[in-house]
């Protein structure tokens, strides 16, 4: 494996997680040097910020507290009590204590040998040098006498120090953003009718004045032309949400649904439940109480029930399927439009449909079933991804490795050797966090990204994370404006806005200054 960048966990342990790619670890010696009777205090042969002289007291070679712990630590703080020369020093999350007087060293509260004995000389407190071998070993450094160097015919002492370091593979995919791109074509110009337009989807937005108070809010709903479909003026209405397919639900007091409408402002049907959720292919589900206990059903575009209210909880139909939990086994199903289960309610969990699979979980483990509700890949699986495009990501057993495989449940590919605690994934990628014992017995977190060819860099995976409709909005550096490039990171629309989100059903909304505006997504164009 061709070996990169690197980035040191030996002082980076003490600040946190450090966010890196790989999880191999090598360790890198490191050569501190002083010389006796100068100013002259190396890192690695880079001289390092002394303002007084280095010197030799009962055969102990004496530097400074502040270049002592600042070479190894730079963020080093570092507090001095004169009265009572006593001295704090704060690494990260660790703390020392030098007392003087005591010729005490006292390392995250517990009493630490002292070899020779600290002073303060010129204004400033020494300390010899030999105690980096009792503080930096509290640290998970593993040094001993033969690490200290004295050449007496030189007068320097040099100090050895193998840091514990997590590297990554150099060529790991990375994305680089070229191209100059095309100007913005505009659905709706620049404008600053509105404090804010909100994307809704479907070619609809909200036209938003006076975000601060909801009871002076208007609202005006456009279609991607920018002609007003309906408004409500300041007090009309308390609050207004999309539904989905052309519905839009309103609030006239302080968050209670009343009435569904369509686009124009046409009344469609009254709220009669405690709550209603987004319509997907024609039907939504709703919310009430029955008995003492909540139960869920669906409603059609006209508000009639269509799927009686008999389920603990029910989710978006996809693919004329929706998952729903039973009232009486507490287990998750699916049911068809008509409310008849397809797959019996048995699964510890269920997602909706993507490519005609669902991911369910059974005490066995997680697999798949189709659109018929048969276990297609059998219950198996540790961990398992939806299904896009034909692939997903599984994992067989604890501590094994990550596959792609295809709808059949063959292994396409290993995708990492390594699992991990935590798992997280768009259509595209993978996010694998692990944690990694270092040599020194510390450990740290170690996050990896993916996609389905194997491992990428974490700018390539925030770029995929960030993509729709084949876009992405990214910070030009250079002009400090965002513009959109596709998946290979060619700019497709010139970074000239101030703020950019991401595109939904062909559209996007920018801002330049204090106007909004609404561009077209250029890869939908015909």
């Amino acid at each position: 494996m061709k070996k990169g960048f690197c980035i040191l966990l030996s002082s980076a342990m003490l600040m946190g997680t450090v966010p890196v790619y790989g999880n191999d670890v090598e360790q890198v010696v490191h050569t501190y040097r002083a010389e006796v009777g100068t100013k002259n205090f190396y890192k690695d042969d880079v001289l390092q910020p002394l303002d007084t002289e280095i010197y030799i007291k009962d055969g102990y070679v004496m530097l400074p507290v502040r270049t002592f712990f600042t070479s190894i630590y730079p963020d080093a703080q570092i507090y001095w009590n004169s009265v009572d020369q006593q001295a704090g020093v704060l690494l990260g999350e660790s703390s020392i204590f030098l007392y003087v007087k005591e010729n005490k060293i006292v390392v995250n509260r517990e009493e630490q040998p002292v070899v020779g004995k600290m002073e303060v000389k010129n204004g400033r407190l020494f300390i010899p040098l030999r105690n980096w071998l009792t503080i930096l070993n509290q640290y998970g450094y593993q040094l001993t006498d033969a690490d200290f160097h004295w050449n007496s015919a030189k007068q320097e002492v040099a100090v050895t120090v193998p840091e514990n370091q997590i590297i990554y593979e150099e060529n790991l995919k990375t994305p680089v953003i070229s191209g100059e791109g095309q100007a913005p074509v505009y659905a709706v110009a620049l404008t600053d009718t509105y404090d804010e337009i909100v994307n809704l989807g479907d070619g609809y937005f909200f036209g938003i004045n006076d975000m601060k108070d909801h009871f002076k809010r208007t609202y005006d709903i456009l279609d991607s032309s920018g002609k007003v479909k309906s408004h409500f003026a300041p007090g009309e209405i308390f609050e207004m949400r999309y539904l989905g397919e052309g519905m839009f639900c309103v609030y006239t007091e302080k968050w209670e649904q009343e009435y569904v409408m369509d686009e124009n402002g046409q009344k469609q049907f009254d709220v009669v439940y405690d709550s209603i959720n987004d319509f997907q292919e024609g039907l939504a589900c709703v919310r009430d109480e029955k008995d003492g206990q909540t139960v869920e059903g669906y409603v059609d575009a006209n508000g009639t029930l269509q799927i009686p209210l008999q389920f603990a909880s029910g989710g978006y139909f996809s693919e004329e399927r929706a998952v729903v939990r039973d009232l009486e086994t507490r287990k998750y199903g699916v049911i068809d439009k008509k409310g008849n289960y397809v797959a019996e309610p048995k699964y510890k969990s269920c997602k909706s449909f993507q490519d005609g699979m669902a991911l369910v979980q059974t005490e066995q483990g997680y697999g798949y079933i189709n659109l018929q509700g048969e276990e297609v890949i059998a219950p198996q699986y540790v961990w398992a991804s939806n299904f896009s495009d034909g692939t997903a990501f599984v994992q067989e057993e604890e501590n094994g490795p990550v596959w792609l495989i295809n709808t059949k449940g063959e292994k396409v590919r290993k995708i990492a050797d390594q699992s991990g605690e935590f798992y997280g994934n768009c259509a595209d990628c993978l996010h694998i966090s692990q944690f990694v014992m270092l040599p020194s017995g510390e450990g740290d977190r170690v996050d990896r990204y993916y996609d389905k060819n194997g491992e990428v860099s974490m700018e390539q995976d925030k770029l995929l994370r960030d993509l729709s409709e084949g876009m992405s909005h990214v910070l030009d550096e250079k002009t400090q404006k965002y513009g959109y490039v596709d998946e290979t990171g060619k700019m497709v629309i010139s970074p000239v806005f101030d703020e950019a989100e991401r595109f939904q059903d062909g559209y996007a909304v920018v801002k330049v200054q204090d106007q909004y505006g609404i561009v077209k997504n250029p890869l939908l164009q015909k």
